[in-house]
This record gives structure tokens, sequence and C-alpha cells, in this order.
């Protein structure tokens, strides 16, 4: 699934990200993989899995998205 994060919170290191289904799932530092949290930031595009836990919906396995588009338009 991917999605963008719509909150952040670094100092207690949790957020939400919106999928692309149009739901919301909180994250955590455990579900970050090969980033850091303060290397995230609201509007960053990631990619991550849901799982639906004690009623809540959860990103596991979350990952940054590289945009192709950020390069070209910085001319590198």
């Amino acid at each position: 699934m991917r999605g963008s994060v719509t909150r952040l919170n670094e100092k207690i290191g949790c957020g939400f990200i919106l999928g692309e289904d149009g739901f919301e799932a909180c994250f955590d530092l455990s579900s970050l993989e090969g980033v850091d949290i303060h290397a995230l930031s609201i509007g960053t595009t990631v990619e991550y899995e849901e799982h639906r836990r004690h009623e809540r919906l959860r990103a596991a396995r979350v990952r940054v998205i590289s945009n192709p588009r950020s390069k070209s338009a910085s001319g590198d």
C-alpha cells in the first residue's frame, strides 16, 4: 500500500499515514524500516503494510518512496 504522512509527532515517535484507499493508519518507531522518524515530514510518500490491531488500522514496514520527479525538477 502507498500513502503519505498526514500527522507526525517526532517527540513521542509516532504518526499517521493516509493510504491510497482513503483510510488512515497509525505508525510508531517500531514500524519504520530503513528510515529515521526525523527524516519524515508531512506529505512524505511511503509504502507500508496494513494490519488491524485492537480495532485500529496500523502501518507496518513503513519505507520512504523516492520521487523520481524531484531529481529531474532539480536538474540532477
